[in-house]
């Protein structure tokens, strides 16, 4: 009945002496790289035994701990012997070093020797409790297990951090900070969950590293704490702790910690795992400092886009309010900024004449009167499309593209195709739909280029499609044009359009098309007072069958109204 007490008596007595060697190895490389840093030659070769010493007991010890062990006052077997010399001379070693350290003048290392004997003494210890066969549960001491520094470390570490260790063991604090001082981290310790929650408020950590099993608040509770406050989002968490259970490490892991490290483990794995988190964290910070920056970016040129649109706004024509023609438009460029513009006014019919003069029912109604309608959709989105339209729109509005009259619709797209190759222009293109409008005649004559046709509407409802069939502007330099002419009628609207107000989505997720929107053009003609602009009602009637309530594309409708 008491065979697996015993067992247990004897795994934690295996635990506890692994532990002080742990603690002599880990004291013992740490003293013979301060002595070697210091020129301490002699001191530097004694540490390095010291810890050669201590490495040598691991494997004899496990064993003696692992078997039975001997009955009470029997003698000493063979390995025991060894044992025991080993120990014994590593006592020895230590002493010796304390007495050459006197040499020095130098308390942290008297004390760090003295930590060292406390454990070989320890060892001893219970070696002798064993042996008497008094290893109760609670006769023996409990030392968590401190690193093992079996490894080397190559080099100092290619990032550093600030880093808080968090052990209720002093040894363990003590020798792992050390150990992270070295590679030149900036270290703090806390002793349980609740002191490193007061450092983490107080401080600014890239790494903590904790222990799971402490009194008061255990691991698993500082890391769930941690874990459930958005401020420590970038901390990361390096579990180390003497339990090797799967369940406690996969407990761990779900509850957010980064890595999980057995007790002994070799300093160049945790310095790895250290490099590892930090080269992480200043991959999130760099990432975040690029989509601060993006976000920035596109605010700017939204920003810049919004301006864009403003000033192409700015640029067309006032509405028009005169017996022979009332005008309206409606200008709703896309998020991106498209390459809409168009725009209205008076022909001159002299050079001297000034075409900027304001239209009104007089200038409209006199002799030889002539006013130009056109709406030019240039490919692409952004500033360099919303550029060049402009630039096409101010072309027309001042009449002076050399070589070209005004008043023959063909001849204006022939000279602009001539004029504006896309290779010429970062391969830009664009669609065009140019009218004159001869109010004496009342007639329209009109050219398209690649554009949606105009759509004339007369009073009773019937439509009809204005358009010529010509080629894109920028694909052909010798592209030719023809005319049309149209009678007008008292009371029809004559509409023209960008393609963005009917190439959308709508909510069957199917294209809605250029006839569906002619017919809900006149239905919407014929619901609407001649006297009143049908705008606002045909807006309403596209975005009620729309999928999305915003435009992918420029949106640009004119409506002219003929008394």
């Amino acid at each position: 009945m008491n065979e697996q007490p015993a067992a247990d008596d004897r795994s934690r007595a295996r635990h506890s002496v692994r532990t002080r060697l742990n603690h002599i190895v880990g004291y013992g490389d740490i003293l013979r790289q301060d002595a070697e840093e210091a020129g301490r030659e002699g001191l530097e070769d004694l540490f390095n035994r010291i810890r050669d010493s201590a490495l040598s007991l691991r494997a004899p010890l496990d064993s003696r701990f692992a078997s039975a062990g001997a009955p009470a006052g029997s003698d000493l077997g063979g390995l025991e012997q060894d044992i025991y010399a080993i120990l014994f001379q590593l006592i020895a070693l230590i002493q010796e070093s304390k007495r050459r350290a006197q040499e020095y003048d130098d308390f942290s290392l008297s004390r760090d020797i003295d930590k060292m004997l406390e454990a070989a003494n320890g060892v001893l210890e219970l070696l002798e409790v064993e042996r008497a066969g008094a290893a109760e549960p609670d006769a023996l001491p409990r030392v968590a297990p401190a690193p093992s520094t079996e490894a080397t470390e190559d080099g100092p570490p290619s990032r550093t951090g600030r880093i808080l260790v968090v052990d209720d063991n002093l040894f363990n604090r003590e020798l792992l900070a050390r150990h992270l001082e070295r590679q030149g981290h900036v270290v703090c310790t806390a002793a349980d969950g609740l002191a490193a929650l007061e450092l983490l408020n107080a401080e600014n950590f890239d790494i903590m590293i904790l222990d799971v099993m402490m009194p008061g608040m255990n691991g698993y509770q500082t890391l769930e704490r941690v874990r459930a406050d958005e401020r420590f989002s970038d901390l990361y968490i390096i579990v180390i702790s003497a339990l090797s259970d799967t369940h406690s490490i996969a407990r761990c892991i779900q509850l957010g910690a980064e890595d999980y490290l057995p007790r002994e483990f070799e300093p160049v794995i945790l310095k790895a795992r250290i490099e590892s988190c930090l080269e992480k964290k200043s991959l999130k910070e760099e990432q975040a400092l690029y989509v601060s920056a993006l976000v920035e970016t596109q605010e700017r040129l939204r920003a810049e886009l919004r301006g864009g649109a403003s000033y192409v706004r700015s640029l067309l024509p006032p509405r028009i309010s005169a017996p022979a023609l009332r005008s309206d438009w409606m200008f709703i460029p896309s998020a991106s900024l498209g390459g809409d513009v168009f725009g209205y006014h008076r022909i001159r019919r002299t050079e001297e004449e000034d075409a900027a003069r304001e239209l009104s029912a007089e200038t409209l109604a006199a002799p030889g009167a002539r006013l130009a309608i056109y709406l030019i959709d240039v490919s692409g989105h952004g500033i360099e499309s919303a550029l060049f339209s402009v630039t096409l729109m101010n072309l027309l509005k001042t009449q002076v593209l050399t070589g070209t009259d005004f008043a023959d619709p063909a001849s204006v797209l022939a000279r602009l195709a001539a004029s504006f190759r896309m290779e010429e222009q970062n391969y830009l293109y664009f669609t065009a739909w140019y009218g004159v409008w001869e109010p004496a005649a009342r007639t329209i004559t009109y050219a398209s280029a690649g554009s949606p046709p105009a759509i004339m509407i007369s009073r009773d409802g019937q439509g009809a499609e204005l358009e010529t069939g010509g080629m894109m502007v920028g694909l052909d330099p010798k592209t030719l044009y023809s005319n049309q002419t149209k009678e007008i009628s008292p009371g029809c609207r004559l509409y023209l359009f960008s393609d963005g107000v009917y190439e959308f989505r709508d909510k069957s997720d199917r294209i809605f098309g250029l006839e569906p929107f002619t017919e809900l053009l006149r239905d919407r003609v014929r619901a609407t007072d001649f006297s009143k602009s049908a705008l606002d009602g045909i807006l309403h009637d596209v975005q009620s069958r729309a999928a999305k309530t915003r435009f992918l594309d420029d949106v640009s409708l004119m409506e002219f109204a003929f008394g």
